[in-house]
């Protein structure tokens, strides 16, 4: 399971571009992913209404059934870090021209269409070209970061499940292995404690 590390993340969010006239959404498109855990496909088929009533970010976000895989529904309630992304989205789209109405793709391109997956994908694989990420990065990187970021701060797993939106329980436990940071401390400490010299 491939997770990037909190400055990993930074480094893949500072290589975005903020001089590009879209740079503004595709941050913030990365930091709503990376505090939400939506699969890409969920993400690109938000629209407006899905995340904000009368252009005010919504306090929790609503995955429906017709998104969801499986047609399984859930809810995410969305922190102050990705309701500002959800804001910074939609000013973009304003500035741009773009709709905003409820029925309206969140995520718009410049001919007004909406963003497809391998668009979203294209983008995080040059930007993590670009930040010269040892790791790989993908859209289904940015969920698992959210999922072994939310587990490390001791969330059940049961949470986990419902955020996600998995049938099986078994199926989030893939989170509690270790992560690589995990793994280098712990190499680290045994070299401090007697290792070899």
């Amino acid at each position: 399971m491939k997770v990037l590390h909190p400055t990993e993340m930074r480094q893949l969010v500072a290589a975005v571009d903020m001089t590009d006239p879209f740079g503004p959404r595709d941050r913030a498109l990365l930091v709503f992913a990376f505090h939400t855990g939506l699969r890409v496909s969920e993400l690109v088929g938000l629209n407006v209404c899905n995340v904000a009533v009368n252009g005010v970010p919504r306090q929790a976000l609503h995955v429906p059934s017709s998104l969801g895989k499986g047609g399984r529904e859930r809810t995410i309630p969305l922190n102050e870090t990705a309701r500002a992304a959800v804001a910074a989205i939609l000013a973009l789209n304003r500035r741009r021209g773009l709709s905003v109405a409820p029925d309206a793709p969140l995520l718009q391109t410049k001919k007004h269409e909406r963003m497809n997956v391998r668009a979203v994908q294209r983008m995080v694989e040059a930007l993590r070209n670009k930040a010269q990420l040892d790791v790989p990065a993908t859209p289904h990187t940015l969920r698992h970061s959210f999922a072994s970021h939310v587990l490390s701060c001791n969330a059940n797993m049961r949470v986990l499940q419902q955020l996600l939106g998995h049938l099986r329980l078994a199926t989030v436990e893939i989170y509690s292995h270790p992560t690589r940071e995990d793994l280098r401390q712990a190499v680290a400490r045994a070299a401090e404690t007697g290792g070899i010299q």
